[in-house]
């Protein structure tokens, strides 16, 4: 077995101190420059690497961020996460990342394990369960521990006293119903699969204060929904779809090419899904893109300001990211 290399190792060879060899490798000025010489020499030559635990431990840090992501199969949050973990790799951090499952006693298991002095921060985009039931309880008591916490995409109505970083959902759909106005559209619907979502609610409060006469068709159960909406469609009154999210517009698609309208003459169709499968997608459809990486930096970005700082005291700061409307084949 190889032997390892450790402080005692180095300070046997050199005939000093362990507590010599651990303030030259540290760059003490208690220590000359010839004793950091010979030090940082041998250890270079021997191939030491102070021991992580050991260093964590004698800095109080974990070097570890807690991320919290609600759900695994929405190409939203993979892309949210990929954000995150190029902002953090540059720094001295890592990350871990667990997933609620849209569980609120799931996300109060992941907090209770990353406050159990696990991770020195926190990223969390809250449980669907947690939005409904309106229980924060156990988010909040996380101020009390002292751990640098930021909220992304779902932030409650109240606040809670922490970073938060989102896209104005409400201006995303006003934008959206303008377009398709533009397009001379009359009879503009709104079809959700999340009308019980934070997001949901405020994209269906976008589109309210614009519809004079509104159709909003919005089921969480999505065979519901897609009945719903091709009895809709049937009735041939409506000539616009601004869908919610990523299930409720590939139902519009659906729907529409089931009734064998056409795009952009006979019905439009603006919607939520991912950019890069949007290619794959016959025909492409147009979107609203909520720039899920860049949501993820910049989530990454608040809570690294926070460590560094170690400043309590500064105000909760609220990030609203711009979004795009990238048009496609469905309202071109």
């Amino acid at each position: 077995m190889k032997n390892v290399v450790s402080l005692k190792s180095l300070a046997k060879e050199l005939n000093i101190s362990v507590s010599t060899v651990s303030k030259s490798l540290n760059n003490s000025e208690e220590i000359s420059a010839q004793t950091k010489e010979r030090v940082k020499n041998l250890a270079k030559l021997r191939g030491y690497a102070p021991n992580p635990i050991a260093v964590r431990l004698q800095k109080q840090e974990t070097m570890q961020i807690g991320v919290i992501l609600p759900n695994i199969e929405n190409p939203f949050f993979a892309s949210v996460l990929k954000g995150i973990d190029e902002l953090v790799s540059s720094s001295k951090y890592n990350i871990i990342t667990f997933f609620s499952n849209e569980s609120l006693d799931k996300e109060k298991e992941c907090l209770d394990f990353f406050t159990r002095g696990n991770v020195d921060g926190i990223l969390i985009c809250i449980a669907e369960e947690t939005n409904k039931k309106k229980t924060f309880d156990h988010i909040i008591d996380i101020k009390q521990k002292g751990i640098p916490l930021v909220l992304f995409d779902r932030i409650p109505m109240q606040p809670l006293g922490f970073d938060t970083v989102h896209v104005n959902d409400y201006e995303n759909i006003t934008s959206a119903y303008d377009y398709l106005e533009e397009k001379k559209c009359k009879n503009i619907a709104f079809v959700s699969s999340i009308p019980t979502l934070i997001v949901g609610r405020l994209r269906e409060d976008g589109y309210l204060s614009k519809a004079k006469t509104p159709t909003v068709i919005a089921f969480e159960d999505l065979d519901e929904l897609k009945l719903t909406l091709e009895e809709s469609l049937k009735e041939g009154n409506i000539d616009g779809l601004i869908a919610a999210d990523i299930e409720a517009t590939l139902i519009c698609s659906s729907a529409i090419q089931k009734q064998g309208l056409t795009f952009s003459e006979e019905i439009s169709l603006i919607g939520y899904v991912n950019a890069a499968q949007n290619d794959l997608f016959f025909p492409k459809i147009s979107f609203i893109d909520q720039h899920p990486k860049e949501i993820g930096k910049q989530t990454a970005k608040m809570l690294l300001l926070r460590l560094e700082s170690k400043l309590e005291d500064i105000p909760a700061s609220d990030i609203v990211l711009n979004t795009t409307i990238t048009i496609r084949e469905t309202s071109s």
